[in-house]
């Protein structure tokens, strides 16, 4: 979820009881037409609406922290504007600078930027490669991060509504529905079967692209979706048959770079890893499929 450093100010404004149009306007130092644009802008992320000439702030969880925080801490608007939040909300767990970028979809040099700032008011922490959010310093932040974070993992405007969200990005988004999925293609552990490996489903899986909605998935981006849902839906089952399929085609698999994938390998090689199948259970399963593990 992006905000503009206007539509923070907005919402500072609200919080100190300021919802004229023209009285924002004034206070930002801004024309009234760009502060109805700015209204707009929030009422299409629920936070805010216009009634005869007064912004009215939606009642929302989302929008009481957000008044907060801002209210509190202004000088954060700088820090929080446009990729601001985006990283703040991958930074709830410690990455390096390249899984950042890679999560949030944006340029080293914009991360580099914002955690030169982040650093400076300790908002962010670093432990060796790896930086954080301060969640001791700044724990209503974090709350406000949790709060987005769970708002985007149930609703994006490509997917039906009711959809699991396990990635997306600027192009793409994998997700979930039981009931429906007119938007996209199916696609992770919902075409196993086509490749040989059925297995029975609560929910059907599907990709959407804004680029190219309806062409075939490769072997290697049906493998990678799998490995999104079993991130965030980790289980056994999962597991072994992300198993199964990367030693069926484990030559077109070689490439995939990811830390349930090299588990797996050591797996494969007869180790025990917590939370993972055993070999024997892999194996039993192979060979039901006709797979050879080699």
């Amino acid at each position: 979820m992006h905000f503009s450093r206007t539509e923070l100010q907005t919402i500072a404004e609200l919080a100190k009881g300021n919802t004229s149009i023209s009285i924002v306007a004034e206070a930002l130092n801004k024309s009234e037409k760009h502060i109805y644009r700015i209204v707009q802008k929030l009422d299409e992320k629920d936070l805010a609406a216009l009634s005869a000439g007064e912004i009215v702030p939606k009642k929302s969880t989302l929008m009481v922290r957000l008044t907060r925080i801002l209210d509190s801490y202004p000088n954060l608007i700088p820090v929080l504007a446009d990729s601001g939040i985006p990283i703040l909300v991958s930074l709830l767990e410690a990455k390096t600078v390249d899984e950042i970028t890679e999560e949030v979809d944006v340029k080293k040099s914009t991360v580099y930027a914002f955690l030169k700032k982040a650093l400076k008011i300790s908002l962010v922490k670093k432990d060796g490669e790896r930086y954080a959010l301060n969640e001791r310093l700044w724990g209503d932040v974090a709350d406000l991060l949790r709060e987005i974070r769970d708002i985007e993992r149930l609703l994006d405007p490509r997917v039906p509504y009711n959809s699991v969200i396990y990635y997306r990005d600027r192009d793409e988004v994998i997700y979930s529905n039981k009931y429906r999925g007119d938007s996209g293609e199916k696609t992770g552990f919902s075409v196993f079967e086509k490749e040989g490996i059925k297995l029975l489903l609560p929910t059907t899986y599907y990709y959407y692209s804004d680029k190219e909605p309806e062409r075939e998935l490769t072997k290697e981006e049906i493998f990678r979706h799998a490995l999104y849902v079993a991130e965030k839906e980790t289980s056994v089952r999962h597991l072994i048959f992300l198993a199964l399929y990367y030693c069926k085609y484990e030559e077109e698999l070689k490439d995939v770079e990811h830390e349930i994938v090299e588990n797996l390998k050591l797996v494969l090689q007869g180790e025990r890893i917590r939370g993972y199948p055993a070999f024997e259970e892999i194996k039993e399963k192979a060979e039901m499929y006709g797979i050879e593990i080699k």
